[in-house]
C-alpha cells in the first residue's frame, strides 16, 4: 500500500512496498529546475546535477559507479525545467547501498576544480550532440520562440557561452543555496520493509540535514507567458524537422485529462488520426506525433514530424485540415471511448513497472504534496465527456496562438515564411 511519511519538515518519503518484486527503485527529487535560474546562472542546475556524480568526501566518481555496477544496479540523474532528480534501480537486497550513495552525493559532493573542468568539456560536447540531433533541437527552437524572454523557454542543458564562463565556485554556491532550500521528495518502490527503510533514510538524511547552513528562500516562480512566433533554421539536412504548438494545461488544471485523451486521438498513438492519415495512408513521412506536457502552472501541446522538402507542403496541409475538422466537432463518441481504453490499458501495464511507480509517486509528491490513488486518476479520465472534449479542442486549436519551428535544407523556408494555420 502506498504511503506518505514526513521524515523532517523539508523531506517527505513516498513509499510503495511490492513484496512480489525482487527489485528496488529509489529516487530523490528536488523542486528545482532550469526555470528557477537567474540570467547569469543559466545551465547551473544541469551542471550541478553532473557534478554530484564526480565525487564526495567518501567516494570518488569511480567508487560511485563501481559500487552500483558491482551489484548489477543502475544509477542516473536528470534535470528538467522544474525538477532535478537522482535515482537508483537495484536488487532489493542492496537497498541500503542505494540510500547511502544518493544521500552521500546529495550532502557531500565536492565540486573539485579538476573534476569541474573535465565536466565542463563533457557538457560542451553534450550541447554539440544536442544541436546535431535535429528531432530534439527543433523543440528547443520552438520553446525558445514560444516562451521568449523567459528562463522557462531556454535549454535545460545551458548554452556554450554560459558553460564556458562558469566557475566551480559559482556552481557550488548555486548548489549549496538551492539544493537545500526547497522541499525534497524521496520516493521508493519495490521490495522493502517500511520500518527498516524509514530508519535507513532517517539515519542518512535526518542526520546530514542539520549540517547544511547555507539555506535561503527562493523567489516565487513567475508564470511563463507564451508569445506566439516562428523560427526557421536552414541547415544541411536531408529532411525538414518541424514542430508546432501552443500553451496547454498545467498539472493543476482538470482539463489536462481531456487533453491527454485528445492527444491520443490526434497523434499520440499508432492508431491516431495523424499517424494513420499522414504516415500509413499517404506514406509522406516516417515520424509524426503529438504530445501534451504538464508543468506546475502551465502546459504545452505540440505536433511534430520529419519529412522531405517535397512532402512538406502536403504534410502541413494534412495537419491543418485534420485539426480544423477536430475543432469543428468531428470527434465521435466511439473514438473518445477508445482513447479512454488506451489510457486505462497504459496505466495498468505501467503499474507493474517498479521505476514507473517510483517516478509517479515522486512527481505527485513534488506537485501535489500527496499520493493520488490509481482509481482517482482513472475516474477523472472516465468522466471526460464528448462535450468536454469539444470545448477543449475549441480552446486549444486556435491557429493564432500556435508557434512553429523548423530545421531543414535551403529552400524549405519558402513553404513556411508566410505560413498560417487556418483552424
Amino acid at each position: 500500500m502506498q504511503k506518505k511519511i514526513e521524515i523532517t519538515n523539508n523531506i517527505t518519503l513516498m513509499i510503495d512496498p511490492v513484496e512480489t518484486s525482487d527489485a528496488f527503485s529509489f529516487g530523490l527529487w528536488l523542486d528545482l529546475g532550469s526555470r528557477d535560474e537567474k540570467e547569469f546562472e543559466h545551465g547551473f542546475t544541469h551542471f550541478a546535477e553532473h557534478m554530484l556524480f564526480k565525487g564526495t568526501k567518501r567516494r570518488s566518481y569511480y567508487d560511485i559507479a563501481l559500487e552500483i555496477d558491482s551489484v548489477g544496479g543502475e544509477i542516473n540523474g536528470a534535470t528538467g525545467k522544474e525538477n532535478t532528480y537522482y535515482y537508483v534501480n537495484i536488487a532489493a537486497d542492496h537497498y541500503r547501498k542505494a540510500v547511502d550513495i544518493i544521500a552521500d552525493m546529495y550532502f557531500n559532493s565536492q565540486f573539485k576544480k579538476k573534476e569541474f573542468e573535465k565536466e565542463r568539456m563533457v557538457i560542451l560536447d553534450e550541447i554539440d550532440m544536442f544541436m546535431d540531433d535535429h528531432d530534439d533541437y527543433v523543440f528547443e527552437l520552438f520553446s525558445r520562440k514560444h516562451w521568449s524572454n523567459m528562463s522557462f523557454g531556454l535549454p535545460v542543458i545551458g548554452e556554450k557561452e554560459g558553460i564556458q564562463n562558469a566557475t566551480a565556485a559559482d556552481v557550488k554556491k548555486f548548489y549549496r543555496l538551492n539544493y537545500f532550500s526547497g522541499p525534497v521528495v524521496i520516493s521508493a518502490a519495490g521490495k522493502c520493509n517500511e520500518h527498516e527503510l524509514r530508519n535507513e533514510i532517517e539515519k542518512h538524511f535526518k542526520r546530514n540535514e542539520g549540517t547544511v547552513s547555507e539555506k535561503h528562500i527562493r523567489n516565487p516562480r513567475e508564470k511563463p507567458r507564451s508569445t506566439p512566433g516562428n523560427r526557421i533554421l536552414n541547415r544541411n539536412t536531408e529532411q525538414v524537422h518541424f514542430v508546432c504548438g501552443r500553451e496547454g494545461y498545467s498539472y493543476k488544471d482538470e482539463e489536462r485529462f481531456g487533453l491527454a485523451l485528445l492527444n491520443m486521438i490526434v497523434g499520440g498513438s499508432i492508431s491516431s488520426r495523424l499517424f494513420q492519415k499522414v504516415r500509413e495512408k499517404q506514406g509522406r513521412c516516417y515520424s509524426i506525433s503529438s504530445s501534451s506536457t504538464c508543468y506546475t502552472d502551465v502546459g504545452e501541446f505540440t505536433v511534430s514530424f520529419s519529412t522531405s522538402v517535397e512532402n512538406l507542403p502536403f504534410v502541413l496541409e494534412s495537419i491543418d485540415k485534420e485539426l480544423k475538422m477536430i475543432k469543428r466537432g468531428d470527434i465521435k463518441k466511439d473514438e473518445l471511448e477508445r482513447a479512454k481504453s488506451r489510457y486505462k490499458g497504459y496505466y495498468i501495464l505501467s503499474k507493474d513497472n517498479i521505476e514507473w511507480k517510483m517516478v509517479k509517486m515522486a512527481v505527485q509528491g513534488v506537485v501535489y504534496g500527496r499520493l493520488i490513488p490509481y482509481d482517482e486518476t482513472l475516474r477523472k479520465v472516465e468522466s471526460v465527456s464528448l462535450e468536454d472534449l469539444n470545448e477543449i479542442t475549441s480552446n486549444i486549436f486556435n491557429g493564432g496562438t500556435f508557434s512553429f519551428a523548423s530545421i531543414g535544407p535551403d529552400g524549405h523556408e519558402k513553404y513556411l515564411e508566410k505560413y498560417q494555420f487556418s483552424f
